[in-house]
């Protein structure tokens, strides 16, 4: 390799991220996860996760609620797409892709980089302050 491609693998490229907004079977309620990886560590946000090379962004949707949370889910539908703005991921350019889904097998259990997951009501949240612009995402979605 020439010296111009090494320096140019080196450099940051956006990414392509999900979100899954999972309600409850009521739409009362909504599960959160407590961060447990660097990027608003300790925080309450949404399921999510980079896409992995060669996988498909459903895929990955399902992949971060098993590792995350140990539940089967079912996409209900893509909710739009959110570009990178400054200081919305404090360390990558992420572009990120909601989806809502509701879970459909599984116990619920924290695992991989959620230190607590919980459902809470929609009322509730509205009063939070949430990881990325996972609030936005929210209000955006009509649902608080």
């Amino acid at each position: 390799m020439t010296e111009s491609c090494l320096s140019m693998e080196n450099k940051d490229h956006p990414w392509i991220g999900i979100d899954a907004i999972i309600l409850s079977e009521d739409n009362k309620k909504i599960l959160l996860i407590k961060r447990g990886s660097k990027a608003f560590h300790g925080m309450w946000g949404l399921i999510s996760g980079k896409v992995d090379w060669g996988e498909e962004i459903k895929e990955t949707v399902i992949r971060e609620a098993k590792e995350e949370l140990n539940l089967d889910i079912e996409i209900i539908r893509f909710v739009g797409r959110y570009y990178d703005k400054k200081g919305r991921h404090p360390t990558k350019t992420m572009i990120c892709l909601p989806h809502i889904c509701r879970v459909i097998g599984g116990q619920l259990k924290a695992s991989s980089d959620a230190l607590d997951a919980k459902w809470v009501p929609l009322e509730e949240v509205k009063d939070m302050d949430l990881a990325f612009d996972h609030k936005q995402m929210l209000i955006d979605e009509g649902l608080i």
